[in-house]
């Protein structure tokens, strides 16, 4: 293939999902958008872990005999949220595995995105993560055009070098949904990588109203400002989780003070962002 890196052809590249009730369609069409890659397919491995209900799991596995689909591994397991489901898959990679790629299923790739991640993370040495860009609305957080260096980045399609997941431990399983992915950008950064956002992969990802998900979002935004050493936007955070929870800051700190906050040059290296509230980034737009 032309188009492709040829140094990086004999790689092999895992991709998990996770799967939590999504429609079967929803599922079909991302798992049709990764065999449609511009990138040789017995070159990638697909592992879903069924977090939801087991007729999920029975519809994926029909679907997967009747497309005669290969390379690809589905099973069953309990809800244990986002991060820890992936580290679940990451430990049943294939051991010639060069990156892993975190894509969410409600999603789908452009048929060049793989190639494209690929491309970029090989001319970075592979010293960092790698996202894609989400269309049809791109996420608001900055990243430089020319550099692609970004803050942090979304764990909804993003290619990570096995070797650095390793070395950080994947994903903390303290969150259980929703910004797992900035504190494992953080971590990355902290241990002297860079997080990158590739203009040319494309991922449509059409994130809908999330009001009604506003407990959870604010609950790891508290998680992830104690990790992270950030007084005020903590206490900003428990502000706003407290108006969907009755919980006392007695109760809450007991919680907390169970879990180590990162050291204090971890936070120095990272440069962890918590003026721009929920962005945990200067904005793209101005």
């Amino acid at each position: 293939m032309e188009s492709l890196i040829p140094s990086l052809s004999t790689h092999q590249f895992t991709i998990g999902l996770i799967i939590y009730n999504n429609p079967i369609d929803e599922i079909e069409r991302c798992l049709q958008s990764i065999y449609s890659q511009q990138f040789p397919q017995d070159k990638i491995q697909i592992i879903i872990r069924n977090q939801g209900n087991n007729h999920t799991l029975e519809q994926i596995q029909q679907l997967i005999q009747e497309r005669s689909w290969y390379n690809i591994e589905a099973y069953q397991g309990r809800n244990i949220g986002f991060g820890a489901g992936h580290n679940d898959i990451f430990s049943r990679i294939s051991t010639q595995s060069k990156a892993y790629l975190c894509l969410n299923p409600d999603g789908f790739l452009h048929p060049d995105a793989l190639v494209e991640l690929i491309r970029i993370a090989d001319f970075n040495n592979w010293q960092g993560i790698f996202e894609a860009i989400h269309e049809p609305i791109m996420h608001p957080k900055y990243f430089d055009p020319k550099t692609g260096v970004t803050a942090w980045c979304s764990g909804a399609c993003v290619l990570i070098p096995v070797n650095i997941y390793q070395s950080i431990n994947g994903f903390d399983e303290d969150f259980f949904l929703y910004c797992e992915d900035v504190d494992l950008s953080w971590r990355v950064k902290a241990m002297g990588y860079q997080c990158f956002t590739c203009a040319n992969a494309l991922f449509f990802h059409y994130a809908m109203d999330r009001k009604d998900r506003e407990l959870e979002i604010w609950k790891a935004a508290v998680l992830l400002a104690h990790k992270w050493r950030s007084v005020n936007f903590k206490q900003y955070a428990v502000h706003m989780w407290k108006q969907y929870m009755d919980l006392s800051d007695e109760d809450l700190e007991i919680q907390l003070n169970k879990i180590q906050p990162h050291s204090i040059t971890d936070v120095e290296k990272a440069i962890p962002e918590f003026n721009q509230g929920l962005y945990f980034s200067k904005a793209m737009w101005r």
